[in-house]
This record gives structure tokens, C-alpha cells and sequence, in this order.
């Protein structure tokens, strides 16, 4: 086989095993190997063998895709720091309003900054809504941009292919790689890294916040994160692969079924409806099986995680109660932050 040919083999054999590495990249999955018969070509167009490709490097290739939408990236990354910074305004808008109204006298002067403070919500609710629309609509500028890239260079390559290729491969597959797998790049652009990232910034800033309020509490607060951690062990364990292995059902089943509408004539010209449909009838079974397993752990995992977020609010009423009508004399306005700042604590998990 001549060159290009052997080179348009290689990187679409390698961008149908970084497809599937997708789901798995998704869900964290950063150890698990994926391996491919051919390594990607280089530009010398000499293809290695044996290599096996972690998360992590599918990840760097994707993002190679993604230097084309570095603007929409950038707006989008700034956007997020904006709103993770608002966020953290609007319980402090609350605790002020709280000094207001409980603090001596109620004159013209109390009546002014209420209103300040009600502006400054209106401002910030804003300003919330408009960081946030930015966030949602340049990281799918970009993760969708990255989508129609790699289907076009796939199809690209997938047409250079030879005859033979064809005839050992299910052009269902083929098609699951390039509509299916290739559409969990935008879900990793648009969704997983930016939820990533404003999360962290989000913990960070809440820890900052908390620890000027209260020490004490900011550590009490920390009581669950060992059943969190736990939980997120048992995700790794079996909520990842139920759903890997949802996505390869869903993959063998729309084979299955493209191949049969494609070869109608062939099923019916030999009488092989019954069979067929029972064939098709088994992948569905199958994917719904898998479906609900991955579901069914999911429904667990999240009350699980969310119980153990509960855990740490009845340990702030209990021990913020106590700090408030104790010798510590808790400020009344700083019990009620920790509390609106505790529900941005445990956001992230």
C-alpha cells in the first residue's frame, strides 16, 4: 500500500480509538489504557505500532483541534472567573442586609443603604446572567466548532481508505465513531472543563471567604469531605465504567442497525426478517440493561454525596448555634453567611 493510503489508515484509526477514549476521559478516567493498532502519523507520514494512548494524550490532541477557537476559549474562561467573583458577592449582600435592620435606629440613613444593597443585588443578578450566557454560548462556540473539525478530517481521511478496509469494517461502526463518540468532544469543551474549572475557583474562593468569618466553623465544616471522598471512590469504581460500558452498547447497536437498513433488500430477499429482528431486539435489550445499571448506581451515588453535604450543615446549626449564644458571642449576620457560603462550599461535589 502506498504511503498516503497507509497514512490515512493510521490517523483514522487513530482518531476512531481517541473517540472512544472520550467517554472515559470524561468520567476522569485518566489511568485507564486505550489502545490502538497504529500509533498517529507523524509528518514524515510514518505511522509506529503498539502504542497505547492514556486520557491524557487524547486530551492533548483534542485540544489541538481547539487552538482554532482560542477567542471564544479566552471570553469564555474570563467569563468564568467574573461569575465565580459574583457569585461570592450576593451572600455578603445578605449579611450587610442583616446589619442594617438589626442594628441601632432606623433613620433616613438605614432607608438609603437598604436601598444600595437591593440595587447592588439587582446589579450583581445581572451581571450573573449576562457572565453566565457567555460562559454557556463561546464554550459551545468552541466545543462544537471542535466537533465539526474532526468529523470533517475523519470523513476526509475515511474517504482516502481502501476497499478492503471497508469489507473488514461495519460501516455502523463507522458511523457511531463519527457522529456518536465524536460529539463527546463537545461535551469535554462546552461542559466538563469549564464546570472544572469554575468549581475550583469557586472552592477557593468560598474557603477564603469562610475562614474570615470563622475559623472554627470553616474546619467543622470539613467534617464529611472523608464520606465524600468515599463516595468518589465508589464512582471511580462503578459508576465510570456502567457508563463506558452504556456507551459501547449504544455503539454496537446503532452498528447493527445501519447495517441491516443498509442491507434491507439482502434480509428480505433471504427471508431473514425474523432473525434480524430478534438480533436488533437482543442490542436492545442490552443497551437498556446497561442504561438503567448506569442509572441505578448514579440514583445511589448522588444521595450518597448529597447526605454527606447535610452531615456538614448539621454540624454548623449545632456548633454556630452554640458559637452565637456562647462567650464567643458569633455574630448573628456571620451565621447566616456561613450558611449561604456553605451552599457554594459543597456546590462542587
Amino acid at each position: 500500500m502506498d504511503r498516503p493510503r497507509s497514512q490515512a489508515r493510521a490517523l483514522t484509526a487513530y482518531s476512531s480509538n481517541l473517540c472512544a477514549a472520550i467517554p472515559a476521559l470524561l468520567l476522569g478516567d485518566c489511568k485507564t489504557p486505550v489502545r490502538t493498532e497504529q500509533a498517529p502519523p507523524t509528518l514524515t507520514g510514518h505511522a509506529g505500532g503498539g502504542t497505547i494512548i492514556c486520557a491524557m494524550s487524547a486530551l492533548r490532541f483534542l485540544l489541538r483541534y481547539a487552538r482554532k477557537y482560542t477567542g471564544a476559549l479566552a471570553v469564555a474562561v474570563a467569563s468564568m472567573v467574573f461569575l465565580v467573583a459574583v457569585q461570592l458577592v450576593g451572600p455578603w449582600i445578605v449579611r450587610e442586609i442583616i446589619v442594617v435592620v438589626t442594628g441601632p435606629g432606623a433613620g433616613q440613613a438605614t432607608l438609603d443603604r437598604i436601598t444600595q444593597l437591593a440595587l447592588l443585588a439587582l446589579g450583581v443578578y445581572l451581571l450573573r446572567a449576562g457572565f453566565t450566557f457567555l460562559r454557556s454560548y463561546m464554550s459551545h462556540i468552541a466545543g462544537w466548532g471542535v466537533v465539526s473539525d474532526a468529523r470533517q478530517e475523519i470523513y476526509d481521511h475515511l474517504q482516502r481508505l481502501s476497499l478492503r478496509f471497508y469489507e473488514n469494517t461495519q460501516t455502523g461502526q463507522l458511523m457511531s465513531r463519527m457522529v456518536n463518540d465524536s460529539e463527546m468532544f463537545e461535551r469535554l469543551i462546552a461542559h466538563a472543563l469549564p464546570d472544572t474549572l469554575v468549581n475550583v475557583l469557586l472552592l477557593a474562593g468560598v474557603c477564603a471567604v469562610l475562614a474570615t468569618l470563622n475559623e472554627q466553623l470553616l474546619l467543622l465544616s470539613l467534617a464529611p469531605v472523608p464520606l465524600i471522598v468515599l463516595g468518589m471512590r465508589g464512582f471511580a469504581k462503578y459508576v465510570r465504567p456502567a457508563f463506558r460500558q452504556r456507551q459501547q452498547e449504544l455503539s454496537e447497536l446503532s452498528a447493527t442497525l445501519n447495517d441491516n437498513l443498509s442491507g434491507i433488500r439482502e434480509i428480505k430477499a433471504f427471508v431473514q426478517e425474523e432473525a434480524e429482528a430478534a438480533r436488533i431486539g437482543d442490542h436492545i435489550r442490552r443497551f437498556l440493561l446497561s442504561n438503567l445499571k448506569a442509572l441505578r448506581m448514579m440514583a445511589v451515588f448522588h444521595p450518597f454525596v448529597e447526605f454527606a453535604a447535610s452531615l456538614g450543615r448539621v454540624i454548623i446549626i449545632y456548633f454556630g448555634a452554640r458559637l452565637v449564644v456562647g462567650p464567643a458571642g458569633l455574630p448573628v449576620e456571620d451565621l447566616v453567611a456561613f450558611f449561604l457560603y456553605l451552599d457554594l462550599f459543597y456546590r462542587p461535589v
